[in-house]
């Protein structure tokens, strides 16, 4: 998440003029689903293969997987490659890839079930094989109980035979693109009112430390004021939002409707629900 600094000095002049809580805009990176329409945030990940294959299926499921690890940076908890030691083919249904996600104690698995290498032929200096591969995907933490498909052709170029299986990795890793997280800029609110514990929470916010944002928050909750209980119900929902709690998050988001429905109520709950 990326924001900009707080100035105190504007917010205080600007808030002090009236008695209605003030918006406070943080500009976020937030991450999405990936292109594939997968997130694979905090989950464990498989990548199997067809263990009895000539090798390149091992190579491809290396890429992909160490790729995939890559581009959520620590925020899958493992991903590991594990070789079949039947045809791959056999588990290309929803029930073998659950029986997969079992086996290997993953959230989601990948299987590629399908890696087809054509003939060898030389293109002056380099060795082409061309390939065509199909990907089954299935997410146990995913609402939607469904096996995604995949395919793709490449063809591999390498300038000797043994440098093969390293070109077959860069392929794989290329696949995996579709399945990275995207990042959009967004906008979010926090309220806040002409006090210095407001000041302090939208300090901490910024920071993004939400946690302490929230410490502060929770001192309003006892107020005699329906409007300021409404506004720090309204920040912890976004906060637990921003921390990936969503179910929390409409729990509070509940709270502050119930004290006052805040203008910006319908544009957080939306955001929420499109999360879980």
């Amino acid at each position: 998440m990326r924001s900009h600094f707080l100035n105190i000095a504007v917010i205080v002049m600007l808030s002090a003029v009236s008695c209605a809580p003030g918006r406070y805009m943080i500009d976020v990176e937030m991450r999405h689903k990936s292109k594939a329409g997968l997130d694979l945030t905090g989950k464990n990940v498989a990548v199997v293969y067809d263990g009895q294959s000539d090798g390149y299926a091992k190579s491809l499921a290396e890429g992909f997987a160490w790729t995939l690890k890559a581009d959520y940076q620590h925020t899958i908890d493992s991903v590991g490659v594990f070789g079949l030691d039947a045809s791959a083919s056999r588990y290309a249904s929803r029930d073998s890839l659950i029986s997969l996600v079992i086996q290997t104690g993953a959230d989601a698995v990948f299987l590629f079930d399908k890696v087809a290498v054509g003939d060898i032929s030389n293109s002056g200096t380099d060795i082409v094989l061309p390939f065509n591969m199909s990907l089954r995907c299935y997410d146990s933490m995913n609402q939607k109980d469904e096996m995604l498909s995949f395919t793709g052709s490449n063809t591999v170029r390498s300038a000797t035979l043994e440098a093969v299986p390293d070109e077959f990795r860069k392929a794989g890793s290329n696949f995996a693109a579709s399945f990275k997280p995207q990042w959009k800029h967004e906008q979010y609110s926090i309220y806040y009112f002409n006090n210095d514990a407001w000041y302090e929470a939208l300090i901490k916010s910024e920071m993004y430390d939400w946690k302490g944002a929230m410490d502060v928050w929770f001192t309003f909750l006892s107020s005699n004021d329906a409007l300021k209980r409404s506004c720090a119900c309204f920040n912890i929902a976004t906060a637990c939002y921003m921390s990936g709690d969503y179910n929390l998050a409409s729990e509070w988001l509940d709270k502050s409707d119930k004290d006052n429905v805040l203008p910006l109520s319908s544009v957080l709950r939306k955001r929420i629900n499109a999360r879980k």
